[in-house]
């Protein structure tokens, strides 16, 4: 269960952006990058966390092919919400780790 977490969490950390590593990536429509989220998706289906990114993604990415907004303000939209996410994983942990009285 710790290494599937600490995977879910390097993928996180995989996708983290800045301005010049984002220049001329496609994060919608690259193979890999699709491929890598399907298996996340299917490694853990019940991850409200991992489904509420993929959602996101596909929602980022459909906005951006119909023009409704930049490549820049998806990357933005995202950041935000993979950083509140990493968050929400490290509440998430710190809830189920033993309590210790020194």
């Amino acid at each position: 269960m710790k290494t599937g977490l600490i995977s879910i969490l390097l993928f996180f950390l995989t996708f983290t952006t800045n301005a010049e590593e984002t220049e001329g990536i496609d994060y919608c429509h690259d193979a890999k990058i699709n491929q890598d989220w399907l298996k996340m998706i299917g490694e853990y289906p019940k991850d409200a966390i991992i489904l509420k990114l993929a959602g996101l993604r596909e929602g980022l990415c459909l906005m951006i092919d119909r023009g409704q907004i930049s490549h820049e303000q998806g990357i933005d939209i995202w950041e935000d919400e993979r950083q509140r996410s990493m968050v929400d994983r490290g509440q998430e942990q710190a809830k189920k780790m033993p309590k210790y009285i020194l």
